[in-house]
């Protein structure tokens, strides 16, 4: 049965508005969209980048609101109040501001949120928020993950369209988790949602940089501005732990202005003024890896059912978070291998009759690309490595040619495919990229992603390795306007299926 609530009006708006009108209103629930209003909701009129909120004020009071809240982009119209159906319309100047710590005043009046664990970076915040839901839950600490590839208790995640929700959605869902019995929330942070305020109230508990590099410069412009967007939460929240990846060249930078902050490195990297937690001798093996730490905590030695020098990074920062929560190095050894692989991160599928192996990797970014591809020539000791990808429309465009020439230094041979290409001409994409490769006569172009996999899986020679990279977790494409049913990772178990029928015949 869900958690009830029930608010008072004067009470959740005291901080910014008094008024005698409010006495009697009691509040159970608050929504951003008319359609999913209920009896005794609070509405939010918002005046977004596409939608005005206000709008949709007549529906959601049709559908049941007993107060809406409207933002009003004139400071003196700040206050005012009108009436619609007997429902009070209140006008609130720049609405959008405050709408996080209404969020919180709300969800959570009379007690604390549970710990909420911020991961930020370019590259490693969906794998990272996954493996720490999931040790913390073997640890027997029960948690939840906020991101990329959904949201809700782990093993039991409903798939989200944003990397980071709307405030109102981020503070009802920890209240949800909370009511369940949730000691951690795992919550990837975008700079988007940085930028737009929707995490501002949320007292951190934790927060981890992974990694900067070329990613949503069609929106901040400029590399700077992205990275300025990212240190918002470390410099603009009361974070009890920053943990900064040493690695990376703005991880450095941001550490040496942070002497409370905790460094982990995949190189051996240290600073004698942080803590940190170190990784040395790493063997990379057919199935998986192994490492060995040294830290402030201790030392220790891992092994790990993953591929990749990025996962040896992602599991660092994993260690360092937990030894720094109070978490033997003993207990972190035994869990380790227990780990489940994250969906659509460097997943494996094997065909046993080709002695061949597809991997989806959601990377998307020339950096996550390289990433993956070195990490899987680590782990190839021979046999072909392909790199299966695309671009998105409407994003970034500068970054197509990057991804062709990661592509052609790192892969024996390369298929473009269809990413996401909204509204954008799907040839136009491929064109913009094929412009970043030497040899461009030298890849091959097939739109369909289905019939690019079936096609390499019957050409397959013994102990190649493919690459199927930019959709990961995705169960769709767009093409225009019109979002597509269609998986990497549930045509290639079919596929799977069909070989071992096969083989039983």
């Amino acid at each position: 049965m869900p958690n009830k609530i029930t608010h008072p009006l004067k009470a959740l708006l005291s901080p910014w508005l008094t008024s005698t009108e409010f006495s009697s209103a009691l509040i159970s629930g608050m929504t951003l969209d008319s359609r999913h209003v209920k009896k005794g909701d609070l509405f939010v009129a918002l005046q977004g980048a596409l939608l005005d909120g206000r709008l949709f004020i007549e529906k959601a009071i049709t559908a049941g609101a007993c107060v809406v809240l409207s933002e009003t982009k004139q400071a003196d119209k700040h206050a005012l109040i009108s009436h619609q159906n007997d429902v009070m319309i209140i006008h609130f100047y720049q609405l959008s501001k405050i709408l996080s710590e209404l969020a919180y005043r709300f969800y959570f009046p009379e007690q604390d949120c549970h710990k909420v664990i911020a991961i930020t970076g370019t590259n490693g915040k969906t794998t990272i928020a996954s493996l720490l839901a999931n040790s913390l839950t073997l640890l027997n600490q029960k948690s939840a993950q906020m991101g990329t590839i959904g949201n809700g208790l782990f093993g039991e995640l409903s798939s989200s369209l944003n990397t980071t929700l709307d405030a109102l959605s981020i503070f009802a869902c920890l209240n949800d988790y909370q009511w369940q019995g949730a000691k951690y929330t795992l919550m990837e942070v975008s700079s988007h949602g940085l930028i737009q305020g929707r995490v501002s109230a949320l007292p951190f508990h934790s927060a981890i940089f992974t990694n900067l590099s070329r990613d949503h410069l069609d929106y901040h412009g400029t590399m700077q501005a992205y990275a300025d967007a990212k240190k918002i939460l470390f410099d603009e929240f009361p974070i009890e732990q920053r943990i900064i990846n040493l690695d990376d060249k703005i991880g450095a930078t941001w550490l040496a202005e942070y002497s409370d902050a905790i460094s982990y490195s995949a190189k051996g990297n240290k600073t004698p003024s942080h803590r940190y937690l170190a990784v040395s001798d790493v063997h990379y093996q057919a199935k998986g890896l192994t490492f060995e730490f040294n830290s402030s905590w201790g030392d220790g030695k891992i092994s790990a059912p993953f591929y990749g020098d990025f996962n040896v990074a992602n599991l660092a920062a994993v260690i360092t978070q937990l030894l720094v929560d109070g978490f033997y190095i003993t207990e972190i050894e035994k869990i380790i291998p227990l780990l489940d692989p994250v969906a659509g991160r460097m997943e494996q599928y094997n065909f046993s009759a080709k002695k061949t192996t597809f991997v989806v990797d959601y990377a998307h970014t020339p950096d996550a690309l390289e990433k993956a591809l070195v990490a899987l020539k680590k782990h190839t000791k021979s046999g072909r490595l392909t790199c299966v990808f695309g671009c998105g429309g409407d994003r970034d465009k500068g970054k197509r040619p990057e991804m062709a020439k990661v592509a052609e230094a790192f892969a024996d041979r390369v298929i473009l495919v269809d990413d996401n290409p909204r509204t954008e001409s799907a040839s136009q994409i491929m064109n913009d990229i094929l412009l970043g490769f030497k040899q461009p006569e030298l890849v091959d172009c097939i739109h369909d992603r289905k019939e690019a996999i079936v096609k390499l899986l019957k050409q397959s020679q013994d102990n190649d390795l493919i690459l199927v990279a930019g959709k990961g977790h995705e169960d769709y494409q767009i093409m225009g306007n019109l979002r597509i049913d269609y998986s990497d990772r549930v045509l290639l178990v079919s596929l799977q299926l069909l070989e071992n029928q096969k083989a039983n015949l």
